[in-house]
Order: C-alpha cells, then structure tokens, then sequence
C-alpha cells in the first residue's frame, strides 16, 4: 500500500467508524462482525459533552419559572444580603427590615389564596401554594429532576461508550490499579482498526489499516471523571434531599430550629409554638435556612427576631382589639339587660294602679249599697 493511502486512511478514522481486535485475536471476516465491535463514540465526543451539559440546566431552567408563582425570590434575597456593607449598621437593617417584609407579604397573600380557594381539589393542585410549602416542593421536585437528569446521563454515557457493563468505571480503575494495559482489556483503545475501501479503476477496493486514536488517552480520563462524578452528584442529591425533607416536613425539627437562634423567656414559650406554628411555615424556614447557607446565619437570626417581634405585636393588638371589643359587647349586654329591668318595672307598676282602681271600685259598690 502507497505512502497516499495510508495518509488517506489515518484522516478516514475520524470519518468512518473503528474497531477494536485484541493482539491475540484474529481479525473478523465477516464485516457485520467488524459492525458489531465498532467504536462508535470517537468522532462525537464533543457533541456528547455539548448534550450532558445542556441536560444539568434543564432544572435549573424548570426551577427559575415555577419559583416565580411563589411570590418570594430566594435568589435577589441572597444577592440582596450579599451585596450589603456588613460593617454599615443602618444598610444591614435596611436590607433586613425589606426581607422581613417580603415574606411577611408571601404570608399574608398565601392567606388570602387560601380563602379565596374553593374545592379542596382546587387547592391540592396549587402544589402547595396555599400550604406555605410551595417554595420547599419546588426545590423538592428540582432536586428529583436532578437524579433523574444524573440517571439518564448514566445510562446514555453506557451507551454511548457501548458498555454493557454498569461498574465499567471500577473496572478500568482496577486495571489502572494493577497496572493492566489497555490492549487487553479493551476499553477506550489507543489503535483500532478501519475498514475503508478504495476505487482503482473499475475496481473496488477495502482494505484495513490500523489507526491511532491518539485521543482515547484522553477520553479514558475525561469519561472516568464523569463516571465518577455522576456517582458522587447522586449520592450527594439524594443526601440533600433527605436532610431538607427532615428539616421541613416535621414541626418539631422546625421548632428547634427557631429556638436555637431566639431564646424566649418563660412566659413566651407558649406563643413562640404558636409563632412556629403559624408564621414558619416550611417555605419561611428554606428561605432562613437558604440565607444561612448562602449568606451569614447572622442575617438569618435578624431576620426570624424581626418576624418574632412582628408577630408578638400583632398578637397584643389582637388582644386589645379582642379586650375592646368583649367591653363593647358586655357593655351593650347590660344596656339591654337595664332597659329589660325598666320595663318590667313600669309593667308592674301599671298593674298595682290597675288593682288599687278595682279595690276603690269595689269599696263604692259595697257603700252604695249598705
């Protein structure tokens, strides 16, 4: 074979597709056996990393549009918290005082939703939104797109490589270890073979050369990473979301939560459960939980006193208007109770003139008639 035509078959291995034959094995006859053993992974490998990068921003694409119902951007939150002077006193209170009443808003539109419902189906189809826990169930289901996003991309990088084997990685990890060489085991091999055939004439010509596939050096490392880090993301996803569901979901996780940062006294520890109760819900406790993990749990801590201390005078004036209003209905009790009292009074007091006329009346009949 001339010097043109091996020249000709080293460009061809990035056209046409390549297979693998181990040293001891003879080369196939049959050319659907050559199909079969193809590498089909080289020539795409940069399009396949294109993909896999545009599948872990689908759920971040999901998460920034449904998180807008929700009334309360996490994200201009932390942006806001992280862009104030900590040393300026007056900004910090500034910036603590808005996202106080950003989520005093989401609360209070969250009860006006909830009457304004309807059918309890209605409300179900909300997604929580009328349960304070919409912004949780969000980051929930934006987390479970993510597992399925690390468990498709799992199996379609299988695939793509052409291994049927799930533990591929540990396997080629293990062969690093023992210092096994790639021309046995096969995976991502550095010389292949390529069938290409060659017009002489009125002839037709195939032949196979070896190739160098100078870049499964780097491929074997490239897709072992990956291999490796879609395991580790899965793990670390799945931890996250057990540690948020146990945050959230359970009362007395989120009472302890808001009392390791406020120390009521004594006699506020029945209205700090109340407070837990009515104003924590778990969409106020993720965005606490988001500005302690993104920004300083000193902002955090600022921000739950300015709610505590929010809520302790609503409940006072509550009670006053509540105190006001029992004196007004004593108060109008008792008018009718005194008018009731008079017009007894006044009914027996007719019926003493009544009788004293008919005694006088009697008295002149029995005169007259002596």
């Amino acid at each position: 074979m001339s010097a043109n035509r091996c020249n000709a078959g080293f460009l061809l291995n990035f056209v046409y597709n390549t297979y693998w034959v181990s040293p001891d094995e003879d080369i196939p006859s049959r050319v659907d056996e050559r199909v079969s053993r193809q590498l089909l992974y080289y020539q795409w490998v940069p399009f396949i990393m294109a993909l896999q990068a545009g599948c872990f921003y689908l759920p971040v694409i999901f998460y920034s549009k449904v998180n807008k119902s929700s009334g309360v951007d996490v994200a201009d939150i932390i942006k806001t918290l992280n862009d104030v002077d900590k040393s300026n006193k007056a900004d910090r209170s500034n910036a603590v005082a808005s996202i106080t009443r950003t989520i005093e808003e989401s609360l209070r539109l969250m009860f006006v939703r909830r009457q304004n419902a309807g059918k309890h189906w209605r409300a179900s189809l909300r997604f929580g939104l009328l349960a304070g826990t919409y912004l949780s169930n969000t980051y929930t289901a934006t987390k479970i797109l993510y597992l399925l996003n690390l468990v498709g991309q799992f199996v379609m990088m299988n695939q793509f490589l052409g291994q049927n084997d799930h533990l591929w990685g540990f396997h080629i990890l293990y062969d690093i270890t023992i210092g096994r060489d790639w021309e046995l085991s096969g995976n991502f091999p550095r010389v292949a073979l390529c069938d290409f055939t060659v017009r002489t004439l009125a002839n037709v010509q195939r032949f196979s050369i070896q190739c160098v596939l100078m870049l499964n050096m780097f491929n074997e490392k490239i897709f072992l990473f990956l291999y490796c880090w879609l395991i580790f993301v899965f793990m670390v996803t799945v931890y996250d979301v057990i540690k948020w569901q146990w945050l959230l979901r359970f009362r007395s996780h989120r009472t302890s939560y808001v009392r390791r940062l406020i120390r009521p006294d004594n006699d506020y520890k029945i209205l700090m459960r109340e407070f837990c109760d009515r104003v924590i819900h778990p969409d106020v406790l993720f965005v606490l939980e988001m500005i302690s993990l993104q920004s300083n749990e000193l902002y955090t801590q600022e921000v739950l006193e300015a709610l505590w201390r929010e809520y302790q005078t609503n409940v006072q004036l509550q009670d006053i208007v509540t105190k006001l209003d029992f004196r007004r209905k004593t108060l109008a009790l008792l008018d009718d109770k005194s008018q009731l009292d008079s017009g007894h009074l006044s009914e027996e007091e007719r019926s003493g003139e009544e009788s004293e006329d008919e005694s006088s009346s009697s008295n002149s009949i029995q005169f007259r008639g002596q």
